[in-house]
């Protein structure tokens, strides 16, 4: 049994189940939303029984994990809003959290296309392995001094962590990469929160590459032809979308990538490069969760089929070893 962990609605993992479907292949969905409602651990057998509202999941019958997003959800009725019961809280808390680690420690041993730790990389560590790989990087600065700024630079600014969205009813911010112009910077306080600074790279265009065993599925995005697009891809022009064709690297800045992949635990990942007029190739960061759909679709890569193969094939030789034995 294929055990997926995930987020509600997420499209990617509806695709892969599309697929388990048509191959036939029998798979939990946990969402971060389904509370678990009971939870059994034996650690001297290690078996693990955990149950939500609609299924029973038993460790010992589990093949293969694909982590995408999200974890456990234990359903808590402790409520407390004085000092001591927020000291419970607290302590309660880390009791979970400490409980849901041995649960990805024992899911960590079976087969699985990442896992759970892989969720979260620091992209100046990431940047700074990069480098050490021989990679091209963007000049970074990070600072809250409008002093370290050079002013006949033309810069970026982007979140250190992960983006936010802050959204309501009627209104939808979500972060983008910034461009950053001498005007602008002339209007920054001379302290400011702690920020992230790169040079604006000229682009010929930006190059997304999914990562899966080994294996390199890159894209080109044509984003410097719209306005709205140029600074950051993200920006999507609905309207008039940046044309994306399949996409070769060369064969050193896929071996540099994948070390950089092995570096950091990961089997599957997305890249994101630029190429710039000078013919140079320079990294931006990598996203561990690895979006994959946008790549997959336009550059008929049939990403969702190979990952739905991936978790059957483990699913097989699981199977089949415990025949042998």
């Amino acid at each position: 049994m294929i055990l997926i962990l995930s987020i509600e609605q997420d499209e990617s993992t509806i695709d892969i189940i599309r697929w388990l479907y048509y191959l036939k292949e029998d798979f939990i969905l946990l969402n971060n939303n389904e509370f678990i409602n009971s939870i059994t651990v034996n650690i001297n057998t290690s078996e693990v029984f955990i149950t939500t509202k609609d299924v029973t999941v038993n460790f010992n019958e589990v093949t293969s994990v694909w982590y995408r997003r999200g974890n456990f959800t234990l359903y808590d009725c402790i409520e407390m809003k004085d000092f001591i019961g927020d000291k419970i809280t607290e302590f309660y808390n880390e009791e979970k959290k400490d409980l849901f680690e041995y649960l990805h420690f024992l899911l960590s041993q079976k087969p699985s296309i990442n896992n759970y730790n892989f969720k979260k990389v620091n992209k100046l560590i990431v940047l700074t392995i990069a480098k050490q790989l021989g990679l091209c990087i963007p000049k970074t600065t990070i600072t809250n001094q409008k002093s370290v700024l050079e002013e006949d630079k033309l810069l970026i600014t982007k979140p250190i962590n992960d983006p936010i969205s802050l959204y309501g009813d009627t209104y939808w911010f979500p972060t983008y990469t910034t461009s950053i112009t001498a005007e602008k910077a002339s209007l920054f306080d001379d302290s400011f929160g702690i920020s992230l600074f790169q040079e604006n790279i000229k682009k010929t265009l930006e190059i997304r590459s999914y990562f899966l065993d080994g294996e390199f599925y890159s894209m080109a995005i044509f984003s410097q032809l719209d306005e709205q697009t140029k600074t950051d891809f993200r920006c999507y022009n609905n309207q008039k979308p940046n044309r994306t064709i399949p996409f070769n690297l060369p064969l050193d800045i896929e071996t540099k990538l994948k070390t950089l992949a092995e570096k950091l635990n990961l089997a599957s990942c997305s890249f994101d490069l630029i190429y710039t007029p000078c013919k140079q190739y320079v990294f931006l960061e990598v996203n561990p969760i690895g979006q994959f759909g946008m790549v997959s679709y336009p550059c008929n890569y049939y990403l969702e089929e190979k990952i739905a193969h991936k978790l059957k094939n483990y699913d097989t030789s699981k199977r089949s070893s415990a025949v042998i034995r």
